[in-house]
């Protein structure tokens, strides 16, 4: 079994420090500080003050126009958990710009009863919702492995939420994801997509799959 390097996987710092103005620390893979020691989270954050939000809604709403089909069929696929991110942008979607949004959700491995009845209560308040169950077994096994090759039991869950929705768009022919946040660059990380719409997929790979290739799943016996 191959030996893994956590800390310098994340890059982990030597010593810990906290922005000035968030306390976020440097532990956050990729965040970067400042010369003044204020992460990029915040410095976004201050960014997105000087935008044209006008301008930007314009765009949004060009963006609908070209994916709204108006037969009934679904035009934008946002992944839900019934927190208050995906809640928003589907909600938005429909009763202020139109769409017909199909919400999608990946369950975990074990629901809060406050999630459950969050999500619950959303999709009562007027939303299609298709909730993806993953086999226990499977999931438990993938969160044992990444417990102890990442210390992060959370991992095979961010497998599940960043892929479901490319499924579920493909199987309704749907060629819009709109998603809640982009956390990279609102909690701290790579600013390098911070102002695109796309991603790199060794981008996505390194953010969201810890750059982990398929071979070390085959090395476990999971294929």
């Amino acid at each position: 079994m191959k030996k893994r390097d956590v800390i310098s996987q994340y890059n982990l710092p030597d010593e810990v420090k906290f922005c000035r103005k968030c306390t976020m620390s440097n532990q956050r893979p990729r965040i970067a500080f400042d010369e003044k020691g204020v992460c990029s989270a915040c410095r976004f954050n201050e960014a997105k003050r000087g935008f044209n939000w006008d301008a930007r809604e314009q765009e949004l709403i060009d963006l609908c126009n070209r994916h709204r089909k108006g037969n009934g069929d679904y035009d934008v696929i946002v992944p839900c958990s019934g927190g208050k991110d995906g809640s928003f942008v589907a909600h938005q979607l429909k009763f202020k710009y139109g769409m017909n949004p199909l919400t999608v959700t990946w369950a975990p491995l074990r629901a809060t009863e406050i999630g459950r009845r969050n999500l619950d209560a959303f999709i009562r308040s007027g939303f299609d919702n298709v909730l993806g169950t993953p086999n226990g077994i499977v999931t438990r096994r993938l969160t044992r492995l990444a417990t102890q090759h990442l210390g992060d039991p959370f991992q095979p869950f961010i497998y599940g939420q960043t892929n479901f929705p490319l499924h579920m768009a493909v199987k309704y022919n749907v060629s819009l994801i709109m998603y809640g946040e982009n956390g990279e660059v609102e909690y701290g990380g790579d600013m390098k997509n911070a102002f695109t719409p796309t991603r790199d997929i060794a981008d996505h790979d390194k953010h969201y799959f810890s750059g982990l290739p398929p071979e070390f799943w085959a090395e476990h016996g999971v294929t």
